[in-house]
């Protein structure tokens, strides 16, 4: 008995430390506006960016955010984008625009039920951007807003897989 207690005890302290090396390497940043420009931390999470830009977001309006990502595609990296129909579609919404850059764009469907009201970027596969933030003047210039930028590698397979799964189902606009 006494050789399964300690045998216990000593296996409860490894997970323990297991747990705390991952909780120590989860990088997470937390961001909020005003007060913080969320505008310019996604810029430079977008110009760190060296090979894929998967973007899931509700609404574009903002021609700033646009143009940084037409940028980022004409330096080489695959950028996709899956935004709302209705979104889409409004007069000041920059899906069109994108879609005229060459940018890969889907978009919910009005045959589906619901609104594609994800906010996330994964940039490479390692970096996730995600919070109530829409790439909009409005959010990015007046809003209370959130940002967070996760580095934990279980997390963002988690988010690749969503997008991966929305990209399958979703229509291409051209």
């Amino acid at each position: 008995m006494e050789r399964v207690k300690k045998g216990g005890l000593f296996l409860l302290l490894f997970l323990i430390g297991a747990l705390q090396d991952s909780i120590a390497t989860a990088e997470i940043e937390t961001l909020f506006s005003p007060g913080v420009s969320l505008q310019e931390s996604i810029l430079k999470e977008m110009e760190a960016t060296t090979s894929t830009l998967d973007l899931a977001i509700h609404e574009m309006t903002s021609h700033d955010m646009a143009q940084a990502l037409v940028k980022t595609k004409q330096r080489g990296i695959k950028v996709r984008v899956i935004a709302d129909s209705k979104q889409a579609n409004i007069k000041t919404s920059k899906i069109t625009y994108l879609i005229q850059q060459g940018i890969l764009v889907k978009v919910l469907g009005k045959k589906e039920k619901g609104v594609m009201n994800h906010r996330f970027a994964i940039l490479d596969g390692k970096r996730v951007l995600t919070g109530s933030l829409d790439w909009s003047e409005a959010s990015l210039k007046w809003n209370y807003e959130n940002l967070l930028i996760l580095h934990e590698s279980e997390v963002v397979a988690a988010y690749q897989k969503e997008f991966e799964r929305l990209w399958r189902e979703k229509r291409v606009i051209e």
